[in-house]
């Protein structure tokens, strides 16, 4: 279970304190802080749900907050989400917080959800995968994870005629992998991310992977260690593309 408070302010709207990096919304005034954050890599992805660029902010450790825009669903065009980038190993900041801005617009709204080696435990779908080859699909707000034995495995994350872009966590590192995409496909995979100077996580944790076709291959030694991809596009399809992983050795 999620532990979530809620406090009404008159000129701040809706404050949510939430634990396990659960799925929520924010409108105009409101603002979330996600605490308990492991001291892992963390992704705050956040999804524009309305047709006008929305602006939001970004606070820890007390620092003066950051002000970053998400565009419009049609702007983006694959209705992509954004992905702050924090490593509380290196921050020492256990929480964050999101909001919207009283001057966003009257109808703004945002999804906002954590996505780490283990969070969120609820609000988006998770999935494992199996180690047989049997695909997992991305459907929507997902989050699919695996824990490899000892061998070697083939791994094969497919895109739909779409295209789509994945976050994809492993120990310490994110590696951003694009899938199908169209021109000018470099920068929209680059511009999901936002990885600031003191958010923890050096640029060489940081990688972007682009597949030339529609289909990203790879071959990786399993460490009994946990692993994660999370598609940050097609928030509002029932089928973006899939995962599957097959032991090879």
């Amino acid at each position: 279970m999620y532990l979530t408070s809620y406090a009404l302010n008159a000129s701040a709207g809706i404050k949510k304190t939430i634990s396990d990096g659960s799925r929520t919304t924010l409108e105009k005034g409101d603002a979330v802080t996600f605490n308990h954050l492991p001291n892992q890599p963390v992704a705050i992805v956040v999804y524009n749900n309305t047709g006008n660029t929305t602006p939001f902010n970004v606070v820890y450790n007390n620092q003066v907050p950051a002000s970053y825009n998400v565009d419009s669903v049609q702007a983006q065009g694959f209705s992509l989400g954004l992905a702050y980038l924090i490593n509380p190993a290196n921050t020492n900041a256990n929480e964050i917080t999101v909001s919207v801005p009283d001057n966003a617009q009257q109808n703004a709204s945002l999804d906002v959800y954590a996505v780490s080696l283990f969070l969120p435990l609820s609000g988006i779908q998770n999935q494992e995968i199996p180690l047989n080859g049997k695909p997992v699909s991305f459907n929507g707000f997902s989050r699919a994870y695996a824990t490899p034995p000892l061998a070697w495995y083939q791994q094969t994350i497919n895109s739909n005629s779409t295209g789509s872009i994945g976050l994809y966590f492993t120990n310490d590192t994110i590696q951003v992998i694009g899938v199908n995409l169209p021109k000018q496909a470099d920068t929209a995979l680059k511009n999901v991310v936002i990885n600031t100077p003191d958010s923890g996580m050096p640029s060489e944790k940081v990688t972007f992977s682009l597949a030339s076709g529609n289909a990203f291959i790879s071959n990786f030694y399993g460490t009994s260690s946990q692993i994660v991809y999370s598609p940050v596009s097609s928030a509002n399809t029932t089928s973006n593309g899939s995962i599957v992983i097959q032991k090879i050795s």
